[in-house]
């Protein structure tokens, strides 16, 4: 299990151009973004075990590789969330459960017994970033994601910029977020695709 700290952050449809071009990166990223896509679907039972044991089950398809991630819920305060997560490389669409029953944590409860089945997906191109910041020291990985979160007939637009730490002072994640808000406007953001996701959902079963 690896602890993920990161601060989401909104951003307006018309500054994409503009973020991507930020003064910015020249002067702090160490090398030119990667670009690429990422297609997720989620997994739950029919009654939301996971949901309600504040976790989120996801296969994550990255150039033609696929991950699994199980994820709590964690704590978001202002954009900035801390949570556990367990990520493993599976073979392909079909969900490794032997795999997940063995990374499942205690503090989730007992493993749920219903079936798992998809329940929503997130499709987004991702631009990102790495950045070597001083003071406070510290490795991050920046993001852009532009694209859906989709439920069947219904989808939400995704357009975040998300600032996580690889290693170092997390106070570091802070740092960085008032330097990149001198230079564009940003907003902190709680809401996590799971979560986006889930809202849609509900949406459609109560029709």
């Amino acid at each position: 299990m690896s602890y993920e700290t990161e601060l989401k952050l909104a951003v307006s449809e018309n500054q994409l151009s503009a973020i991507k071009t930020l003064p910015f990166w020249k002067k702090f990223a160490n090398s030119p973004p990667e670009v690429f896509h990422l297609g997720n679907i989620y997994f739950d039972t029919a009654d939301r075990a996971l949901n309600e044991a504040t976790a989120a089950l996801r296969i994550r398809e990255k150039n033609g590789k696929f991950f699994q991630t199980l994820k709590t819920k964690g704590e978001s305060v202002n954009g900035l969330t801390k949570r556990g997560e367990w990520e493993w490389p599976i073979e392909d669409r079909e969900l490794d459960l032997e795999g997940l029953k063995a990374r499942w944590p205690d503090s989730l409860g007992d493993y749920p017994d219903g079936k798992l089945v998809p329940l929503f997906s997130t499709d987004f191109d991702r631009t990102c970033w790495y950045v070597d910041w001083l003071k406070p020291a510290a490795r991050l990985e920046i993001v852009l994601d532009v694209g859906f979160v989709k439920s069947g007939e219904l989808s939400s637009r995704i357009c975040e910029l998300e600032i996580e730490l690889v290693e170092g002072d997390e106070a570091a994640v802070l740092s960085v977020s008032e330097a990149l808000m001198t230079e564009i406007s940003l907003k902190p953001s709680d809401r996590s695709k799971a979560q986006r996701g889930f809202e849609l959902l509900k949406a459609r079963e109560q029709g």
